[in-house]
């Protein structure tokens, strides 16, 4: 394992390098350097990758390389179940590319059909990131027929099936998501979601009971204490970021004081983009003339 470890770090740059995970082998290469180390070789690449998560994430939140980098580490151990997990999650919440996350919960559910949470992740996301309820239901049932699934997978999908309240079950599902992850850094992203969630409704509320507001009296409000008056808001929620609410009277628009923006991402407005683009929401594609197979990506 020394010298497929050296020859690993020989190939890849460090984490934050410019050049970044463009020269990563293909997954055979790896294998045949591994020298039957798979397993300990798919540990080295998955702390690269997390490496490669957390200098984006506290920077420019671009993640040209993750999926593919969670792909060849899931093809060196197949039972990871954390890389699948984490992959299924930031891909399409943090990296906005759903469709490479559900692939890689597809896999985690090929290589470990008998583990529940794959199959969990993988039936929210064919719901709110494809509209599939089919698959979404064949998905949770695969989860709940498992000795170990918790109680709260059929609450979901119950709720999922009942409701279609993207928002509202999205911050249920990620705060979920963040009690029972033991990762640290998915923790965290995890959590900026749930906060950004929150910040969208509420503004969103806010402004749709300026509305009502103006509906009612033919005017805009001067400020949150007339919304509160006339009964159109029952409370001024607080702002998730530990700033506060702000309405301007000239316009009726409300926004925070700490400068956060709602965040459409994972709301359902952009829900219903992912749907009618019929793209999966993928971004950005690799560096302008280097495609995946360039990189050893997959063809």
């Amino acid at each position: 394992m020394r010298r497929s470890d050296a020859r690993l770090s020989h190939d890849l740059p460090p984490p934050g390098d410019a050049a970044e995970l463009i020269y990563l082998p293909p997954t055979p290469f790896l294998r045949a350097v591994s020298l039957g180390y798979e397993h300990a070789l798919a540990d080295v690449l998955w702390f690269r990758a997390i490496d490669y998560f957390g200098s984006h994430f506290s920077g420019d939140h671009l993640y040209t390389w993750l999926a593919y980098m969670c792909d060849v580490v899931t093809d060196l151990d197949p039972r990871a179940q954390h890389v699948y997990e984490f992959a299924g999650v930031m891909l399409p919440w943090e990296a906005n590319r759903s469709a490479e996350g559900i692939a890689l919960l597809e896999k985690g559910t090929r290589n470990m059909p008998d583990a529940w949470r794959p199959w969990y992740l993988l039936g929210f996301s064919y719901y709110f990131f494809k509209n599939d309820l089919a698959a979404a239901s064949h998905a949770f049932e695969a989860a709940m027929r498992l000795p170990d699934t918790p109680d709260f997978v059929s609450q979901m999908a119950a709720t999922i099936l009942e409701a279609h309240r993207g928002t509202e079950n999205a911050m249920a599902f990620l705060a979920e998501l963040e009690r029972d992850t033991p990762n640290r850094e998915m923790r965290g992203a995890l959590r900026e979601r749930v906060l950004e969630l929150k910040l969208t409704r509420d503004i969103e509320g806010l402004e749709a009971a300026v509305t009502e507001f103006e509906a009612r009296l033919q005017r805009k409000p001067r400020d949150f204490a007339e919304l509160l008056s006339v009964g159109v808001i029952s409370e001024i929620p607080d702002e998730p970021f530990g700033g506060a609410y702000l309405l301007d009277p000239d316009s009726g628009t409300v926004s925070s004081s700490t400068g956060h923006k709602p965040g459409h991402l994972q709301s359902s407005a952009i829900h219903e983009e992912f749907l009618k683009r019929g793209d999966g929401g993928e971004t950005q594609p690799p560096p302008a003339g280097m495609s995946q197979n360039d990189a050893g990506g997959p063809s």
